[in-house]
């Protein structure tokens, strides 16, 4: 493994070869979501759903992604590291195009939270192998790329069903996504083969032990994972930013339009610190918590003007990105190989259950007619979240 590190000195995160083939699994993957996720809201207003509804579907979505995260860590010879990503992206691009069999809200709710668990069961083991094979000096710029090429997907595929919904009906939208998905399927294919080439693991062996397994924690990580928790918190899914605008506006194609420049802004953002060899993983996830605490209180007092709701959506394009490039490129830094896995899962969860803390709450506040009290509570937490980073930070690091 360390042969394959040293081998690798003169390539950069961005245009090494393990870094290109998930990045392109990405961006079909997402091209395949984004173009059935674009529309979702939308679609489940025609099935009959509101906000609360919507969130529900979120916080399925996100307990079966926490479902997926443990079932990747799961001792034993079911599947190796490999065979984990591959089944995750599968069950992921089968469930865009069964959207457009729904004939209700909750046929959406379970779709979703099938691909979720897939993205759960890929996203810890995909990470674990990226950080385990690629020097630490590499991962930010990999895993902004593949953030990049991920979010290029998520406007390519949006783009592509605006471009037809006025074509074809919105089930054959969802029906289309699969040709997207069948190019991801083959990309990650050929992911998971590079990767078992450039490593000495043997099919089914466990990749990690340690976090959940009876090693002490590092209390620093622990910290961390508790200020990652709050920050999620005002993460909200860009869906239901739209929904909110779009509910209390009527402006259909300005909500389309935030989610467009979120996204372009997500791209610009990734692509910059692809290329940048400056700002520790700190940094970046501070960075973006401070940027997400603005474009929250923005959204708190713009009470739904066009102008803090674009402004809103582009500040959280960028601050996703950072507190996730950044987050993504940290645990290495406070978890030893062994423990990889684990702490991966543990970011993954940590993520997930700040979605799953708030989001009711805010839900029933803006079915109430409430918008801002529940964009203050995601900034409150957001801020408590930057307050627990620095303390992290200004801990010495454990030797592993």
């Amino acid at each position: 493994m360390n042969a394959n590190k040293n081998g690798s000195a003169h390539l950069t995160g961005r245009n090494h070869p393990l870094t290109r083939a998930f990045g392109l699994t990405s961006l079909f993957a997402d091209f395949s979501y984004e173009m059935a996720h674009v529309i979702l809201p939308l679609w489940l207003l025609h099935l009959g759903g509101e906000a609360l509804t919507l969130s529900v579907l979120e916080i399925f979505s996100e307990f079966f992604r926490i479902a997926g995260s443990v079932a990747a860590r799961w001792r034993g010879n079911w599947l190796s590291a490999g065979g984990r990503i591959r089944l995750g992206y599968t069950l992921s691009m089968l469930a865009s195009p069964l959207m457009g069999l729904a004939t209700a809200p909750w046929h959406l709710i379970v779709l979703k939270s099938l691909s979720w668990f897939g993205k759960g069961l890929r996203g810890p083991s995909r990470d674990a192998v990226l950080s385990t094979l690629l020097p630490a000096p590499l991962l930010s710029s990999s895993f902004a790329t593949i953030r990049a090429l991920d979010q290029t997907g998520g406007i390519l595929g949006p783009l592509a069903a605006v471009l037809l919904l006025g074509v074809v009906s919105s089930p054959e939208i969802l029906w289309m996504t699969a040709l997207p998905g069948m190019i991801c399927l083959w990309f990650v294919i050929r992911a998971t083969r590079l990767a078992g080439e450039m490593s000495s693991e043997e099919p089914g062996r466990p990749v990690s032990s340690g976090l959940m397994a009876g090693d002490p924690p590092d209390r620093r990580l622990l910290l961390f994972l508790s200020s990652h928790f709050l920050i999620r918190m005002g993460l909200f899914p860009a869906t239901l930013l739209m929904f909110e605008f779009g509910k209390n506006t009527g402006l259909d194609h300005l909500m389309g339009i935030g989610f467009i420049m979120a996204s372009l802004a997500h791209v610009g953002a990734a692509m910059f610190l692809s290329e940048s060899r400056k700002g520790s993983p700190w940094q970046l996830v501070t960075t973006g918590a401070v940027l997400l605490a603005i474009a929250l209180s923005g959204l708190a007092v713009g009470n739904n003007r066009t102008g803090f709701y674009l402004a809103g959506m582009i500040l959280w394009g960028v601050s996703e990105v950072l507190v996730t490039v950044g987050s993504k490129s940290l645990v290495p830094l406070l978890s030893g190989e062994s423990r990889r896995l684990d702490a991966y899962v543990w970011l993954e969860i940590s993520g997930a259950g700040g979605m799953l803390a708030l989001q009711p709450f805010v839900s029933r506040l803006w079915d109430r007619g409430d918008t801002s009290a529940g964009f203050w509570m995601a900034a409150g937490a957001t801020g408590i979240g930057i307050l627990l980073l620095a303390v992290a930070r200004s801990m010495p690091d454990r030797q592993r």
